[in-house]
């Protein structure tokens, strides 16, 4: 009897399993607070000096990103989620004020060029495509579902897109790399506690606030500088099978 009741669980228990997996993809959109951490690796003086005039002129800014996710359901509450994204993340510099010229500067004084810029904000960011990897654990089965969900995103680096404001006008550049030595491969590992909200048998939203941190520097450099950002993800979601 107790070996027939073994062979019945041995069978019935992968039946149940492999009977509740199915797929589903999302269409995904986030708003996040992106910046950067900045460390000396080198003990040097000037270097701490250059870390202190950045961490008092450059400011978190506004970044997005967009993509896919295809989800695996491996039992009732277990998901893994793999998928691809471009992502935007970045920081700004303070805008500097009462800008002026050596051409302004005459033997009269000071005299005002209104063809020159006397106002100037810079904007930098740094485009990737990800490919996050995640496990993710819905505590319920309601219509409305809280998950938690934790994982890695591979991410390739693509651009650094650079944008010049002033007073006069606005310029953008996009340009791979430049003066250092840019890691093109990083290693994003990121948390997220989110709800998905089921509309019917096919289709569920879902929003959850996120934090991601890149593992790998942006620039092999005296200044360690690893990107990070927190913000909110929302997306639709559709059952294949």
């Amino acid at each position: 009897m107790k070996t027939l009741l073994i062979q019945l669980l041995l069978v019935i228990i992968p039946t149940l399993t492999f009977g509740q997996i199915n797929s589903s993809v999302d269409f995904i959109f986030g708003l996040e607070s992106s910046y950067r951490t900045l460390k000396n690796t080198s003990d040097d003086a000037v270097v701490q000096n250059i870390i202190q005039i950045r961490n008092s002129t450059e400011l978190n800014k506004l970044n997005w990103r967009f993509g896919f996710n295809y989800n695996k359901r491996l039992s009732t509450k277990f998901v893994l989620k793999t998928g691809i994204r471009l992502a935007s993340v970045g920081y700004k510099f303070e805008k500097m004020t009462d800008l002026r010229w050596p051409s302004e500067i005459g033997p009269n004084g000071y005299m005002f060029d209104p063809s020159l810029p006397h106002e100037l904000e810079l904007i930098q960011d740094y485009w990737f495509i990800e490919i996050p990897v995640a496990a993710r654990f819905e505590l319920s089965k309601k219509k409305f579902a809280p998950f938690i969900e934790m994982g890695v995103s591979p991410s390739i680096y693509m651009t650094t897109r650079t944008k010049t404001i002033t007073d006069i006008d606005s310029k953008t550049t996009t340009q791979r790399g430049g003066t250092g030595d840019y890691n093109n491969m990083h290693l994003v590992g990121f948390t997220s506690f989110g709800v998905n909200y089921s509309l019917n048998d096919k289709f569920q939203l879902f929003g959850q606030g996120i934090y991601r941190y890149h593992f790998t520097k942006l620039v092999d450099a005296p200044i360690a500088e690893n990107l990070y950002n927190y913000g909110l993800e929302i997306g639709v979601r559709r059952r294949l099978n």
